[in-house]
C-alpha cells in the first residue's frame, strides 16, 4: 500500500509541471521562461500565443509555426523580462 502512495506521489510530482505549463497564461509568460522551454514546449507557446493573439482566427501551418517561433526566439534575445507575446508581434 505504501508503494502505491510513493508512486501516485511520484507521477504528481513529475506531471506537476506540464499541467502548469498547460494553465499558463501566454500574454504573461517572459522571454525567459519561453527559453526555458524544449522544442515542444517552445510550439506550444508559439501556437497558444497566436490563438491568443489578434490573428487567432488565422491557421499556422508547420512553416508559419516554425517562423513564429525563431521569430519569438530572436525577439527575446537579451531581453528576458520582456513578454514572449511581444516578441511575436513584432513581425506582425
Amino acid at each position: 500500500m505504501k508503494t502505491t502512495y510513493l508512486a501516485l506521489a511520484a507521477f504528481g510530482l513529475l506531471a506537476a509541471p506540464a499541467f502548469a505549463d498547460a494553465m499558463m497564461d501566454p500574454a504573461k509568460m517572459t522571454c525567459a521562461e519561453f527559453s526555458k522551454l524544449d522544442k515542444d514546449g517552445m510550439m506550444k507557446a508559439v501556437d497558444m500565443m497566436h490563438k491568443a493573439g489578434p490573428d487567432a482566427t488565422m491557421a499556422m501551418d508547420d512553416d508559419a509555426m516554425k517562423t513564429a517561433g525563431e521569430t519569438v526566439m530572436t525577439g527575446c534575445e537579451g531581453h528576458d523580462d520582456m513578454m514572449a507575446m511581444d516578441a511575436l508581434m513584432k513581425k506582425m
